[in-house]
């Protein structure tokens, strides 16, 4: 079978066509149809970027695949082969992925030109995309690399995109992950990048607008960007913005007095935390003066409110030197749940533990001496059960 025509390396801009159905094949795993055309404007997933979207006459475009340069579509029902259809590619998702796709281009040649780092890995998805590079970089590196990026953007350059012939190809030095030798399709951004690249383009990065690193993180020992360009970078602003206007009338502050704000609230919380810490640890003393003696009993069960662990812990060790049997204290409350630490002296924990998962299906465990977990249930149903 012949090549399929690629329309969107005529025109990147045309996004409605008629073609003629050469096969139409079902497939009998995924139960959807397999449709070959003699031309199409669908992009298919190629180049770490996912494929474009749209319709097929009134059938969605499922998917879109290349192999040996040619094009498979994929829909739910089939079309006639024979036939010619009309084809609708969405725009909004092309003309996003072309923002996308050529700010990566430009952040990935300043890296290359300036640290000499090479983008070993690309994903351009419906909601982010990530760039690997094999050696890391700084968060003032990648900040200086970002207002370069925005400049060559705001500069309007033109993006140029050609096929030059091998020998032509041969004195050009440009980027590429894998070894070409022909149809060797170049991207060139003047004084900012050249790249082998087979996935639609802006025709000037002014129609990038603007180009935002969002994240980024170690990754095999290099390190992965993830970015944001045009519409997806404004959207993620106004969320931002959005974001911290909300917190700020929440906190009573200025925008950018909000993490000045949130200190001050975080370091209240602590303190707050701390006076009920000793309040807790202080009723818990009370509460284990409280308990029958150890000539009364062997065995002794408190129910408390929140306490942290260390403070748990302590309290049943305590408890373990003056009673002989099991030594059980938990925390927390019959709505939430509570957490627990049982400790004994001379008796097997863990058997009690296992009693307590069977019972209640608790969760936890330790050693002889001492356990530790959480339950679910009453304090009713849990002071039964140790009756």
């Amino acid at each position: 079978m012949k090549k399929t025509h690629k329309i969107y390396y005529d025109n990147v801009h045309q996004t409605e066509f008629e073609a003629m159905v050469l096969e139409c094949a079902p497939e009998e795993k995924t139960g959807r149809y397999r449709i070959i055309l003699d031309k199409t404007a669908f992009f298919p997933e190629e180049g770490g970027q996912v494929a474009d979207a749209g319709f097929l006459d009134e059938q969605k475009v499922l998917d879109v695949q290349i192999k040996d340069d040619i094009i498979y579509h994929y829909t739910q029902a089939p079309l006639p082969e024979g036939h010619t259809v009309r084809g609708r590619v969405d725009w909004a998702q092309r003309f996003d992925f072309m923002q996308q796709h050529t700010g990566e281009h430009i952040l990935s040649g300043l890296v290359n030109t300036h640290y000499g780092y090479d983008n070993v890995g690309f994903h351009l998805g419906l909601s982010e995309v990530t760039l690997d590079f094999n050696k890391s970089l700084s968060l003032e590196q990648l900040r200086a690399i970002e207002v370069q990026a925005n400049q060559a953007v705001w500069a309007d350059l033109p993006v140029h995109v050609s096929t030059p012939s091998p020998d032509a190809l041969s004195q050009m030095t440009y980027r590429s992950k894998i070894a070409l030798d022909k149809d060797v399709r170049i991207v060139e951004i003047p004084g900012v990048d050249m790249c082998a690249c087979c996935a639609p383009h802006v025709e000037s990065t002014g129609q990038i607008g603007l180009i935002k690193i969002i994240s980024a993180q170690s990754h095999r020992g290099g390190v992965r960007v993830t970015i944001l360009c045009g519409n997806r970078a404004l959207s993620d602003y106004t969320k931002k913005q959005d974001t911290v206007s909300e917190i700020s009338a929440l906190l009573s502050a200025k925008p950018e007095d909000t993490p000045q704000a949130v200190k001050r609230l975080l370091s209240e919380n602590a303190a707050l935390k701390a006076r009920a810490g000793q309040l807790q640890a202080k009723l818990l003393s009370q509460q284990i003066k409280d308990l029958p003696s150890p000539e009364e009993t062997d065995h002794v069960v408190l129910f408390t409110g929140d306490l942290d662990s260390i403070a748990l812990r302590n309290a049943v060790n305590t408890l373990t030197k003056d009673y002989p049997g099991f030594c059980a204290i938990f925390a927390g409350d019959d709505k939430s749940g509570y957490r627990y630490v049982i400790g004994s002296a001379g008796k097997d924990c863990r058997e009690l533990a296992q009693r307590l998962g069977q019972r209640f299906q608790a969760k936890g465990g330790g050693s002889a001496p001492m356990v530790q977990g959480s339950i679910s249930a009453p304090e009713s149903d849990i002071r039964a059960f140790f009756q």
